[in-house]
């Protein structure tokens, strides 16, 4: 087998990434954009010692489970298959990561609860802006570059977002704004970010850029003027050389400087930089379905490390009889606590800090711990921390993830430590997309 070979295979299986797997004499190659079951026509583009990738060049036999689309987007790498296809891909994906780690059939895993209407559900999109030949570009970055490709109908971000792009793009390139050039550092845009609340009622517009620029004002009444619903327009300043994409100066340059959103009953103001959940109706399936896992009594005190803006700790307020969310950023703690005074919640207290340093104090000063939810970022928990947790002898921790394989890794940890291991619920926070959240309650061994 060489480079540029040609061959007909069946695609068999998914890689953990959504690509498809066609053996040709036992040697695996991965294809973007073929669905199991399918005969296809393939073209090697890179060969390594164990496996290599391939190029579709033509679908010999369609499946059924293959869905046409109009438009590529970025990130979802899986807008080709249909929808129950994808949940199934998302429920063997986590079995393969548990059974590889903890060994075959060790936890079971339920079937991943999926949404209503799997399309333009994301309330944020930031949407990177290039000039090329005079062509202004809104959309996302071509894979592997910094290559700008338009985009105007993404089927994953809320349709109020594509509109506006559409028009934005226009209209930079009627009034002739400066835009952002990476390779010399010169220009002013860089990026445009859009937040729209759960009912559609308010939009936040961010504009990011180097500097502030020429027309700025008459740019700010164009977008004004798109849609009555836009209730702030923030700039931020970025002046950086750098891939990240907000800078530390920010300016109200329209309305207010948040949006207002309802989880469940409960209010949240989202600024510009604040984590929020791009999924709101998602977020609070996997929130319910933490708190029902944790079983939360009136007397139960409840810690929420991770606790971001918030969401779990308010959420669970109503069942507990104190909660402590603890955080390490300090923005996102002062989020907390307005949030929670905004919703007369005041049975939770936001602690800034590491949760295993905070959660140490708190037994020391006698709190009886009887819950703790953990909702880490994509690397999962220092196994310092879960050691904690087991010397504290905390009874129930509910772990909600966003990477089934540093899930596996820590509930490895937690079992070897005496604890049980509940069934593991995928959710389907990002539907289109190859990621998947998962809940799974943990239980102190009673021996």
């Amino acid at each position: 087998m060489q480079k540029n070979d040609y061959f007909i295979g069946i695609v068999t299986d998914y890689t953990h990434d959504g690509l498809g797997v066609v053996k040709i004499n036992n040697f695996p190659l991965f294809v973007e954009d073929v669905v199991v079951g399918e005969e296809v026509e393939i073209k090697v583009t890179k060969l390594k010692k164990n496996l290599g990738y391939a190029k579709l060049i033509k679908i010999i036999k369609k499946s059924p489970n293959r869905v046409e689309i109009t438009e590529k987007t970025s990130g979802a790498n899986l807008l080709h298959l249909s929808y129950e296809e994808q949940l199934k891909f998302k429920t063997n994906k986590v079995k393969n990561i548990f059974d590889k780690i903890l060994g075959k059939d060790q936890v079971n895993v339920l079937q991943t609860l999926g949404m209503e209407n799997p399309y333009n559900y994301r309330n944020k999109s930031v949407v990177p802006v290039q000039k090329e030949n005079e062509e202004i570009k809104m959309g996302y970055y071509k894979p592997r570059t910094h290559d700008v490709i338009n985009s105007y109908n993404c089927s994953i971000q809320y349709e109020e977002h594509n509109i506006l792009i559409n028009k934005i793009r226009d209209i930079i390139k009627n009034i002739q704004l400066s835009v952002y050039d990476e390779k010399n550092h010169k220009g002013a845009l860089r990026h445009i970010m859009f937040r729209t609340n759960r009912d559609k009622t308010e939009i936040m517009i961010g504009i990011i850029a180097k500097e502030k620029f020429a027309k700025l004002k008459e740019f700010v009444n164009e977008m004004v003027s798109l849609d009555n619903r836009i209730k702030s327009i923030i700039l931020n300043i970025n002046d950086k050389k750098t891939n990240v994409i907000y800078g530390d100066y920010t300016e109200i340059l329209y309305g207010e400087e948040f949006i207002s959103d309802y989880l469940g009953n409960l209010k949240f103001n989202i600024s510009l930089k604040s984590f929020y959940q791009v999924n709101p109706i998602q977020t609070e399936l996997l929130y319910r379905k933490a708190i029902e896992l944790a079983d939360v009594k009136q007397t139960d005190n409840v810690i929420d490390a991770y606790c971001g803006i918030g969401t779990i700790s308010l959420f669970v307020a109503g069942n507990a009889k104190k909660v402590y969310g603890i955080e390490v950023v300090e923005p996102a703690i002062n989020n907390a606590v307005e949030n929670a005074r905004n919703n007369d919640i005041d049975n939770v207290k936001f602690l800034l800090g590491k949760s295993e340093e905070v959660i140490e104090d708190l037994i020391q000063n006698k709190e009886k711990i009887d819950v703790v939810i953990v909702d880490p970022p994509r690397k999962g928990c220092e196994e310092s921390f879960l050691r904690n947790l087991s010397d504290m002898n905390i009874p129930k921790v509910v772990y909600v993830s966003c990477n089934p394989a540093t899930l596996a890794r820590d509930i490895n940890i937690m079992k070897n430590l005496g604890y049980n291991v509940g069934d593991i619920q995928p959710v389907d926070m990002f539907p289109q997309t190859v990621h998947v959240e998962c809940v799974v309650l943990l239980q102190r061994s009673k021996e």
